[in-house]
């Protein structure tokens, strides 16, 4: 039997006690997720998301959710809740409704990474790792950001029940536009 074999039990489970154990391994598997096409990115990125990792887990309403075989990450899940001061809606390059990107405390759980290894994929992992992230959260609604050329991803959030909203650049030198998807997680008080 193969590591990848389809009958090895995943494990799905909340792990945000353990992320800074976890960090080198999820760095990992972001820089082989990443290294693919749409994205081509190099180990700059990789080195960015290990720093932004570090403050990421210490924000309010951080979650991280692993899914294991064997002990082994094959894929992760994590966000946070954003805050009235957030940067996330500053970059927007469309124009949208001003409530939409007005924050308030416990209006928005930003879904950060979402990832699965290559050789784990088209298993349902994803489903269970977004399903499990965003149950029970309290917040109003889920925000993320995905590449509009990365059609699987959009495919799985429109089936899962995002839309999207608008566009918006990333702060980073030369980084490409991405779709701003929402998906309301109950309804507005």
């Amino acid at each position: 039997m193969t590591a990848s074999s389809s009958d090895t039990p995943v494990q799905i489970y909340r792990a945000g006690d353990r992320a800074p154990q976890l960090t080198p391994t999820l760095t990992a598997i972001y820089s082989s997720v990443y290294a693919e096409p749409p994205y081509f990115w190099g180990k700059e990125h990789a080195e960015l998301f290990a720093e932004r990792f570090a403050a990421q887990r210490r924000a309010p309403g951080f979650d991280l959710v692993i899914a294991s075989v064997d002990g082994d990450v094959v894929g992760y899940a994590f966000g946070v809740t954003l805050q009235p001061d957030t940067p996330w809606w500053r970059t927007v390059t469309t124009p949208v409704d001003t409530d939409l990107v007005t924050e308030r405390p416990g209006r928005t759980f930003a879904l950060v990474e979402l990832l699965v290894s290559r050789s784990w994929r088209r298993r349902g992992i994803a489903t269970r790792l977004h399903d499990r992230l965003l149950d029970g959260r309290p917040e109003e609604r889920a925000t993320l950001t995905v590449l509009p050329e990365a059609e699987a991803a959009q495919h799985a959030y429109r089936a899962w029940g995002w839309r999207r909203v608008a566009q918006k650049s990333n702060p980073l030198p030369g980084a490409p536009i991405f779709d701003v998807m929402i998906k309301p997680l109950r309804d507005a008080a």
